[in-house]
């Protein structure tokens, strides 16, 4: 009878906790969240049939991966061609209790052309010091031109979701822009290197 008793309490148990891990509510703490920007239907900026949502996709899978063999537990907020939520987004990575949040994306504007980074206009040291490694760090593989680390939102007002809303310290990275030819090669030639650099500034960070 009390190895029937036991046998029923541990089928509950594992019923109850496959319940939780299926509603995303059971989580292990990661170290780092690297969003890949845009994705599914939100193709974000474009230039001549190239889509930002593919290159932040490209290039985050490998910073993943030169994190994962750096030993450092990351994870991505998509690891295909899917439309997330931002909120969905930011609340993976607080749920999962990252140290290190880092967005990635392509710049778009008439006649420019380089690499910026942004941060909270309220960020701690921590953002900042997080920015500048990455930024350092890609300067020194060669990039059309370091436009600097700066605060807020581009567009106006306010800052960028991902960086108001999520709980660690993080970071919104423009890799170049998306119609400049000069970046989009540069891009192109660099991409693995691009990723091990930024791996590495993230691992200085940690």
């Amino acid at each position: 009878m009390k190895r029937k008793i036991i046998t029923a309490l541990i089928c509950i148990l594992i019923l109850a906790l496959s319940v939780l891990i299926a509603a995303g509510m059971l989580y292990s703490p990661v170290q780092v969240v690297i969003d890949p920007g845009h994705g599914g239907s939100d193709v974000g900026a474009q230039y001549n049939g190239r889509y930002e949502k593919d290159d932040n996709l490209e290039i985050a899978l490998l910073v993943c991966e030169n994190l994962r063999d750096m030993g450092i537990e990351a994870c991505l907020t998509r690891d295909d061609d899917k439309f997330v939520e931002l909120k969905d987004r930011c609340a993976l990575a607080n749920r999962r209790n990252a140290e290190l949040f880092v967005s990635l994306h392509r710049n778009s504007a008439e006649g420019a052309n380089g690499v910026e980074i942004w941060v909270s206009s309220d960020s701690p040291e921590a953002d900042t010091a997080l920015a500048e490694n990455i930024l350092t760090a890609l300067d020194a593989v060669g990039i059309s031109e370091n436009r600097g680390v700066k605060s807020g939102y581009a567009m106006g007002e306010g800052n960028y979701y991902v960086n108001s809303q999520t709980d660690m310290p993080s970071c919104l990275v423009e890799l170049g822009f998306i119609n400049s030819e000069t970046d989009n090669a540069l891009l192109d030639k660099n991409m693995q290197a691009y990723a091990e650099a930024i791996a590495k500034a993230i691992e200085e960070t940690l």
